[in-house]
């Protein structure tokens, strides 16, 4: 019997304010689903932050965490988002040197999946990944090849001008699965197209009747499962034939609403009221 071919090994990033532990359990029919296929490599965001909540005022000061909290417990962030338009990133210099350091000791990948904040982190590294000199800084081990695709769920364009480069006036090559949800509140459709379009011909987008979450009803499952094998194929070459994997939509059970929460968080507008477009 031939031996199957080699698992996909994915990069999982994931939203502000979460972190890789929640993140991993709240795939976990997901993981379960695709594990014939795909690994995937959780990534903990190198920067501690406040809970949502906490910042909201919803939760008195003294539930602030720190470097004490139990890791598992601990909201982190790959930046933090300020200036106007939320268009500088604090924090930036030191998760590029955190990425160096993982993709070192735990690459190469074959793919990338992000959520939020997490998505517009894997929306650079997939564009990085075709070029390194477009994020400076970013350096690739010699193994590492393009990605053969990425996954953005509820993802959204880089808007510091250090990541500009990432997103060249041809577009991203590489293929891109942008998951939406039509009741997102946090990443609404018009900020999510921002991404879509950086991806010009490259891009695939399904919506989910959701909001902010990765969709893992069964009809989602059983698509990220056809969806991984097709790259995931021993005679797999590049070719347009992933936009042909059957929708969710197309399979048994039809689309469920997802009134799941999603695994990054609502973080505060300037006036204090929810909103994700401060420090996602």
């Amino acid at each position: 019997m031939a031996a199957a071919p080699p698992k996909l090994r994915i990069l999982a990033l994931h939203g502000f304010a979460s972190n890789a532990f929640h993140f991993n359990r709240r795939l976990g029919s997901f993981r379960k689903a695709t594990g014939a296929v795909a690994e995937l490599h959780f990534l903990n965001a190198p920067h501690l932050v406040q809970p949502v909540s906490v910042t909201l005022g919803l939760e008195a000061r003294d539930d602030l965490v720190d470097e004490n909290t139990p890791l598992e417990e601990q909201p982190r962030a790959w930046w933090r988002a300020n200036g106007q338009g939320q268009s500088q990133y604090d924090g930036w210099p030191e998760t590029l040197a955190f990425l160096n350091d993982a993709l070192a000791e735990h690459g190469p990948f074959d793919a990338v999946l992000g959520f939020s904040q997490g998505g517009c982190l894997a929306g650079l590294l997939v564009s990085a990944f075709e070029d390194a000199s477009r994020l400076p800084g970013l350096v690739l081990p010699a193994s590492q090849k393009p990605l053969k695709f990425a996954i953005n769920v509820s993802g959204f364009r880089a808007a510091d001008e250090r990541m500009k480069a990432c997103f060249p006036r041809e577009g991203i090559r590489t293929p891109v699965l942008h998951v939406l949800g039509r009741n997102d509140q946090i990443v609404e459709e018009e900020r999510a197209q921002t991404l879509v379009s950086a991806f010009k011909s490259t891009s695939r987008v399904e919506h989910h009747d959701g909001g902010h979450a990765l969709p893992t009803q069964a009809p989602w499952r059983q698509f990220f499962k056809a969806f991984f094998e097709h790259f995931a194929a021993e005679d797999y070459t590049p070719s347009d034939a992933w936009r042909d994997v059957a929708p969710p939509s197309a399979r048994p059970f039809g689309m469920q609403p997802d009134s799941a929460p999603g695994s990054g968080a609502v973080t505060p507008r300037d006036d204090g009221k929810p909103d994700g477009k401060s420090s996602l």
